[in-house]
Order: structure tokens, then sequence, then C-alpha cells
């Protein structure tokens, strides 16, 4: 039997429903993008979706923010060509859609960045660099929101919710497209621990302080990273997020 790459190509005309389908509880926490988007949306910024897929989100986010901020440009990247069927519709003045790799993607004055499902589609090699690059585009008072699906810190908890979220799927889709799906990611999504995805973000800049988990269903995880001041020059201490030991700069006035 010949197993064949996952391709979001395929779904490109039906992918938000696709992946609400696929994704439990995936409509209301975009939702809540759209609504937390109110808090750092700044005027004379960019806000950027990486792996914006049809667009929707960001235009739900742009819609939000555009009547009292309509300074701000809205950029969405993604990497798949099939996607532009669907941005002709979702452009406007201040919002354009680019076929891109984030990773080449220069990345600068932006007060909000969201990440949906993305990373895991990087090599790892990949994803913190990325990360910083983000973090350094970021503007003070800015976020990243970004969610990701991760393994469970068990076999045990691996297999429970793996087979929750199988049930889950099969309102949905046959066992067979399950099975194809899952074998098509083979080596295409290389997923990461809850702690593996924090400790990268504290390593491309953010505090512990400034994580926040926003959303959790079965395997999948969202975080918001916000980017504060903070003076002073840094030395090294453990610190503890949510039962996560780190590293990271603690800064301290000269």
């Amino acid at each position: 039997m010949t197993i064949h790459d996952f391709s979001f190509a395929a779904h490109a005309r039906d992918f938000d429903r696709h992946i609400e389908t696929s994704i439990p509880g995936l409509k209301d926490f975009r939702a809540d993008c759209v609504l937390f988007s109110r808090q750092f949306v700044q005027s004379e910024t960019a806000v950027v979706d990486i792996g914006c897929s049809t667009g929707s989100l960001l235009r739900a986010i742009r819609n939000a923010n555009q009547p009292s901020r309509p300074s701000v440009s809205y950029i969405g990247i993604d990497v798949e060509p099939e996607f532009r069927r669907c941005w002709r519709r979702r452009r406007g003045r201040n919002i354009r859609f680019e076929v891109c790799d984030a990773r080449s993607f220069r990345f600068e004055n932006l007060s909000l960045v969201c990440s949906l499902f993305t990373l895991q589609f990087l090599q790892e090699r990949d994803r913190l660099p990325l990360l910083r690059r983000i973090y350094g585009g970021l503007n003070q008072g800015g976020a990243l929101i970004i969610a990701e699906k991760v393994l469970a810190n068990s076999a045990k908890s691996q297999e429970i919710l793996r087979s929750g979220y199988y049930r889950l799927k099969r309102r949905s889709f046959s066992a067979e497209q399950i099975l194809d799906k899952e074998q098509g990611l083979w080596g295409q999504m290389p997923l990461w621990t809850e702690a593996q995805l924090v400790n990268a973000l504290c390593e491309a800049g953010f505090w512990p302080e400034e994580l926040q988990p926003i959303w959790r269903r079965t395997l999948f995880i969202g975080v918001l990273a916000t980017k504060t001041m903070r003076p002073g020059s840094a030395s090294i201490a453990h610190v503890t997020l949510r039962g996560l030991e780190i590293s990271r700069p603690v800064f301290h006035q000269p």
C-alpha cells in the first residue's frame, strides 16, 4: 500500500469546516482569539497570522478592530498556494495575504501574531529560530497567540487522550479517513510536549509569567504569550511555570 503525505491543498475549499470538525472546540477558541485581539492590536502597527489558511480568522480580527484602529495593517501568510482562491473575497484596503514561508518572513512592528497549529509542521530545528524572530518583531505590549497539538506527559495519558480524540473524530470522519490522515502525517508533524513548547517560548524571549494557557482540549493547547517591558541587565535563575522547571533570564536594575 502506498502512503501519501497529507496535503492541505486537497482541503483548501472546505478547510474551515475540515479543521473545525478535526479539532474539538476550535470554533470557540477562534472566537476567543478575535476577542483577545482587542486587548493587543495597536494603531500604526501590523498583525500577522502565520499559516492563515483561508484567511477567515485574520479577517474576523480585522473587522473587530477596524472601527477603532483603522491604521493597522493585517497580513496573512501561508505556504499553500491553493488557499489563494479563498483570499480573493477577504482582501481589503489594509488586509493582504501572501504565499510565504514563515521562516523567511520579515517580522517587524507587530502588535499581534497568531500561529494556530503551524509550528508543529516545521522541523524541530526551525521552531526556536522562528519563535525568536517573532518575539523580536513584537512591540512592547504585543502578544503571540499560539496553539499546537501536543504529546501527553506519559504513555498512559497519551493513550487515554488519543482514544477520546478518535471517538470525537468518528462523529465526522470514517475510520479509514482517520487512519489515512494519521499515516499521511507521519514525519510531517513531529509533536512536542507542552513542557517543550513552554521552554521554547521562554528560550525565544518570553518570561514564564508572560505565558498564559487560554484553551485546552484533549491533546490541543492554546497559549497567550505577551511581551512586556523589563529594565536592567540579565542573570539566569530557575523558575517554575505550572509545575514545569525551566531556566531563563531574570533582569535586575543596574
